[in-house]
């Protein structure tokens, strides 16, 4: 990871910060770990401006890349990540989905997932 993707990341979360949006929006957060089998992950049910999502699914890639993937209904969303690579803790955002779609999102390879948000857009 160089410093302008540190440095990209940091901004991003500021950014976040910054419009209210983790403050006001109160989004659904699941602890998923790589170790976790997808019937025992959290639920996550989103309901901040009437999102109804699943439980996060947990997802192992090719080369061992983690991730997970969230499925959503009642608007578009974004799923995100807190991904963990040797103690550095970091954000990927997954793609904006419409009602009754799936965002996915990975971690890079190395890394594990942390944490999954769900944040309506």
């Amino acid at each position: 990871m160089t410093v302008r993707n540190r440095f990209i990341d940091s901004a991003a979360t500021a950014a976040m910060l910054g419009a209210g949006l983790l403050a006001t929006a109160a989004p659904a957060t699941a602890a998923v770990s790589a170790a976790v089998p997808a019937a025992s992950a959290a639920s996550a049910p989103a309901t901040a401006r009437g999102l109804n999502c699943g439980s996060p699914r947990p997802l192992t890639g090719s080369g061992g890349h983690k991730g997970a993937s969230v499925s959503c209904t009642g608007g578009a969303f974004t799923a995100s990540i807190v991904c963990d690579k040797q103690g550095y803790r970091y954000v990927h955002f997954g793609n904006r989905a419409v009602s009754g779609g799936t965002s996915t999102v990975w971690c890079d390879l190395g890394a594990y997932v942390v944490s999954v948000r769900v944040e309506p857009t």
